[in-house]
């Protein structure tokens, strides 16, 4: 069935038991009026953030299909997938996440002229599914003290549209930064869930290191989590791009705090997103990882063990020169045009992005271990009369990799054509 364009969600008991909600806590249906994050929780919840309502839905998703086969992701034309599948014209991606243990990934987007908003759920085979949102089981909170502002950046972007500008999911806990109407607007909320009528509500400055200024407005742009000195905290990046730490302890409701700027990665970029994972160092040993995507500029590869290492010193006070990056040691990604990232599971990301070279919207899979894509590129293997020709260094570095991409990426058929 497709999806109505009055959206509506109706407010059901979550999971279909009485017995964890209280009738005060029960959301009657609501009408969606975007969908510009989301977010998975625990036993198959997905939080849907809708800037123009001011609320979070958790919508109660029926269980997944196991997911069998390793399901990598080679969609080169997302765009054309989706105006198809939803029998729409422009279909625009608001936003991404994979759904755990199930390889599924499920996209926010807004579709047409009107920009209406949609979930889409899409597996590894192509297949597009609509959530009819207005019969799933779900509860609502409207966030407190949301921006009413009717002022719009550069004459189309709305200041509104920043009162979630990301929302994860941490520790039994719903965590959203964004715009308030405060005199201090940028804010992060800490939501728990099952929804009740508590929310902890936060003003956050920080010093930015290439303003030379304290901002209190901007708000953060993506985050993840870590724990630094045994001690839970927000890692959060901002336009710019100053990486700053915030103690979850000192987010305490109607607190207004100060973030450490621990280190700067760059001038002219809007960071785009940032997840947490882990990866083997040279030995072998499993390490916490930080992923920052941006608009402007290639990935950033950050250990936590940086982030800790810089935590641990006075935060940055005074100005840093343009183009010079401080503070941490991180090693860049090759992800331009990279929006959206998430964990699609052990081995692999899951990525929303824009291919430059081919002008194509893409929904593709990248294998930790070597974060790039084979048929990106066109090199010197890729040539019909290339063979290794027993080099002990092509065969023990490259080959491995060249067979383990090929099959990834679809052409299994060339593993071993340059022997």
């Amino acid at each position: 069935m497709k999806l109505s364009r009055t959206i509506r969600v109706i407010g059901l008991l979550l999971l279909g038991s009485a017995s964890l909600l209280t009738e005060a806590q029960i959301a009657h249906a609501a009408d969606v009026k975007s969908v510009s994050r989301l977010a998975f929780g625990p036993d198959n919840i997905l939080f849907v953030a809708d800037w123009k309502g001011a609320q979070l839905h958790a919508l109660a998703l029926p269980a997944p299909v196991p997911r069998s086969g390793e399901g990598t992701f080679n969609i080169l034309d997302l765009e054309a997938l989706l105006s198809k599948s939803l029998g729409a014209g422009k279909v625009k991606v608001e936003d991404m996440a994979a759904r755990p243990g199930s390889g599924e990934v499920y996209l926010a987007v807004s579709i047409g002229a009107n920009k209406t908003p949609a979930v889409v759920a899409v597996t590894s085979d192509k297949k597009v599914r609509e959530l009819n949102l207005a019969s799933i089981k779900s509860t609502t909170v409207a966030l407190k003290n949301p921006n009413n502002s009717k002022y719009e950046f550069w004459n189309e972007t709305p200041e509104r549209s920043f009162t979630v500008t990301d929302m994860k999911w941490n520790n039994g806990e719903l965590f959203v930064a964004g715009l308030s109407n405060q005199d201090f607007a940028s804010t992060l909320r800490r939501i728990p869930y099952p929804f009740t009528s508590q929310q902890t509500m936060t003003s956050v400055e920080i010093y930015h290191t290439t303003h030379n200024q304290i901002e209190t407005r901007a708000p953060i742009r993506a985050m993840s989590f870590a724990t630094l000195g045994g001690k839970p905290y927000v890692v959060a990046a901002y336009l710019c791009t100053p990486l700053v730490t915030i103690p979850l302890e000192d987010l305490k409701d109607s607190a207004h705090i100060k973030g450490k700027a621990i280190a700067e990665l760059g001038y002219g970029n809007t960071p785009a997103d940032m997840i947490s994972y882990s990866a083997k160092d040279p030995s072998g040993k499993p390490q916490d990882m930080l992923m920052l995507l941006n608009y402007q500029r290639s990935g950033n590869i950050i250990p936590v063990s940086e982030v800790e290492a810089a935590n641990e010193k006075p935060g940055i006070d005074k100005p840093v020169p343009a183009g010079q990056i401080v503070g941490v040691q991180e090693t860049p990604a090759p992800l331009v045009g990279a929006t959206r990232i998430d964990n699609l599971d052990d081995q692999f990301f899951i990525v929303v992005r824009r291919e430059l070279e081919k002008d194509a919207l893409q929904l593709v899979s990248f294998d930790k271990a070597m974060l790039f894509r084979l048929t990106d590129y066109v090199s010197e293997y890729d040539f019909p009369q290339y063979r290794y020709n027993n080099d002990e260094f092509q065969l023990k570095y490259f080959k491995p990799a060249h067979d383990i991409l090929m099959k990834q990426e679809g052409f299994p058929e060339l593993i071993g054509t340059h022997e």
